[in-house]
């Protein structure tokens, strides 16, 4: 990723989870559970935190299934550092900290039982090379679970990300945060990135099967998950 990227999201790091919460209308805590709900099971006992943030998804992963260990991978120190301090004591442990770039992940083949990752494929630009790697890293059913915003492909979706990315997330990006360029950047993002049938598509051919497309908020944002056979 870019370091311009990095510094944007280093900058944000302290105000990061308020301005997702006003941004999603107060869902996206809500979309996260329903996210981790798929790797909630024992077999899921050792689990990739892709784009880790400030640790939402290990946070929300560690309610449902205590027992997880969790490598959370994040190229901005800052948000890995405000993330850790909300994880429970007790359970720091469980999670271990990467900060690096993830697109140069080097983990063995068949190390984890799932890869979760929450808004942050849309900042890579080649999708399909990581979702390769990614698919090498996982075991024998193992499950890859995406939560993003893609480009619509319905009407009214199409119409109210339109409207809502061009006027309210760079306005409220810098009321909130005081930094307008980071949520131009994820305006920009969300407009050229995948159509989530084109993603499902791709999951396809790549080898994961049981590829699920589920909408959120009528389309606005989407859970996409898929699984090794």
């Amino acid at each position: 990723m870019s370091e311009k990227i990095q510094t944007l999201f280093s900058k944000i790091a302290p105000r990061y989870d308020r301005i997702n919460t006003v941004l999603s209308l107060t869902n996206d805590r809500r979309w996260r559970r329903q996210a981790v709900a798929l790797l909630k099971t024992d077999p899921y006992q050792r689990v990739l935190d892709l784009c880790a943030g400030t640790l939402e998804m290990s946070r929300a992963l560690l309610q449902v299934n205590p027992r997880v260990k969790i490598d959370a991978i994040d190229f901005s120190e800052p948000m890995l550092k405000v993330g850790l301090n909300k994880i429970p004591f007790g359970q720091r442990e469980r999670v271990r900290l990467h900060c690096k770039d993830v697109t140069t992940l080097d983990f063995p083949n068949k190390t984890f039982d799932g890869i979760m990752c929450a808004y942050g494929l849309r900042n890579i630009n080649d999708n399909e090379a990581i979702l390769k790697n990614l698919k090498r890293m996982l075991r024998s059913h193992g499950k890859l679970v995406i939560l993003d915003f893609y480009a619509p492909e319905k009407i009214f979706p199409k119409l109210f990300q339109m409207s809502y990315a061009r006027f309210m997330i760079p306005t409220i990006g810098r009321l909130v945060s005081g930094n307008k360029a980071a949520y131009n950047h994820l305006k920009d993002s969300m407009r050229a990135y995948y159509t989530p049938t084109a993603y499902r598509l791709l999951l396809s051919e790549l080898g994961f099967c049981n590829v699920t497309v589920k909408p959120q908020m009528g389309g606005i944002s989407y859970l996409i998950s898929g699984e090794i056979p």
